[in-house]
């Protein structure tokens, strides 16, 4: 074997190993492309999902905005009926007065306005406290 044909052998090896390692290279080259394209599409994707929650997140501060002003406004009506006498009470005062003074259950329900029962119950705590 001549040094010819020696070197034409290693020239032969070299290229098909170059051949070997570009077709490598070119494959590999490939699926970085395909994986590009799925983080380009999985980013576009997670784009639009932060659009998304960045709409819902303006309409929950305005809906937020609006249940404040709501219970501002229940806690207003809520003071302003604090200061509203309570329905019977002054009722309720003037039968236990009216049972110190030795009226009956019907005098109750006639004057003060309640029922028999009312009347009943209130003659019986207030005759035992006596």
């Amino acid at each position: 074997m001549t040094v010819l044909n020696m070197a034409i052998i290693v020239l032969a090896l070299v290229l098909i190993g170059e051949s070997a390692l570009l077709i490598w290279l070119w494959a590999r080259c490939r699926q970085q492309e395909r994986r590009l394209e799925q983080l380009q599409r999985s980013h576009s994707g997670q784009q639009r999902d932060i659009v998304g929650l960045c709409a819902a997140a303006v309409r929950m501060d305005e809906r937020i905005g609006e249940l404040i002003h709501h219970f501002k406004e229940m806690h207003v009506q809520i003071q302003d009926m604090n200061h509203l006498p309570v329905h019977g009470q002054s009722s309720y005062q003037e039968a236990i007065e009216r049972i110190d003074q030795g009226a009956g259950i019907d005098d109750l329900v006639e004057e003060c306005g309640i029922s028999k029962e009312e009347a009943a119950l209130l003659i019986r705590m207030h005759r035992n406290e006596s």
